[in-house]
């Protein structure tokens, strides 16, 4: 049973901090290979690109137990070389304005995931807090467009429910809700309904599960025991191969 935990990739499917030493140290203690890290939320196109320059620092900082992940095999290598894979992510598309031909810049510089918007409306599709969820727009269907021939993943957990539906529709690679938890287990706005979930699974998509306590039952007092039920349910919902963590 040890060597199979060995050899298994132990990826966090999202994640937010304000990152030091000390928590690189505990990610990498912990046994985790891979972090799809938080780089940016409401900042703009010059501050995106800035805060994804500041990720070199850290790499340059702490090169004996994180790197930077680009595609599959960077994860693998990192495993061999007992570091943690940082892969870039933005949690909202505010960084490309209108302009779609930033997409593949940001790629450029190592941006993996995305998401369409961050619970608002944006150029490119409607959040779950707006009173009319819009869908995803033209604009916005073009962006899924250039982020799936890119290899950018389309990440929905800020989306609305018709967001979310038209944008698993429109793309022609699996997407990702990369933390949320099932609206059956706790009724939040950022939880994800029965219809998304089977609809994320028939494109082979993958939903992170949240520690989050507004997306737990009871909050912060959630307990092990319903967090595990709810795991099984929705295991036997959606199949355990689209289900991780996203803490």
């Amino acid at each position: 049973m040890e060597k199979q935990f060995k050899d298994q990739i132990i990826i966090d499917g999202l994640q937010y901090c304000n990152w030091d030493r000390s928590l690189f140290e505990d990610v990498w203690k912990g046994g985790l290979n891979a972090i799809h890290a938080t780089v940016v939320y409401w900042e703009n196109t010059e501050e995106s690109f800035q805060k994804l320059n500041e990720w070199n620092n850290h790499f340059a900082e702490n090169s004996d137990i994180i790197c930077h992940a680009k595609n599959t095999q960077d994860i693998l290598q990192a495993k061999k070389d007992n570091k943690v894979a940082i892969i870039f992510g933005f949690q909202n598309s505010a960084p490309i304005a209108n302009d779609i031909f930033l997409v593949e810049k940001f790629f450029a510089k190592g941006l993996r995931f995305m998401q369409l918007t961050y619970n608002n409306q944006t150029p490119l599709a409607g959040g779950c807090y707006e009173t009319n969820d819009s869908g995803v727009s033209r604009f916005g269907h073009a962006v899924i467009e250039e982020m799936n021939r890119l290899g950018m993943v389309v990440d929905l957990s800020h989306a609305g429910k018709k967001t979310c539906l038209e944008a698993i529709a429109s793309s022609s690679k699996p997407v990702a809700i990369s933390h949320a938890n099932p609206l059956f287990f706790y009724n939040s706005i950022r939880n994800i309904d029965d219809e998304v979930l089977k609809a994320l699974v028939k494109k082979d998509g993958f939903i992170g599960l949240s520690l989050y306590p507004y997306h737990l039952k009871n909050h912060g007092d959630c307990k092990l025991e319903d967090f595990c039920e709810m795991i099984h349910q929705l295991v036997n919902l959606i199949g355990i191969d689209h289900i991780g963590i996203g803490s």
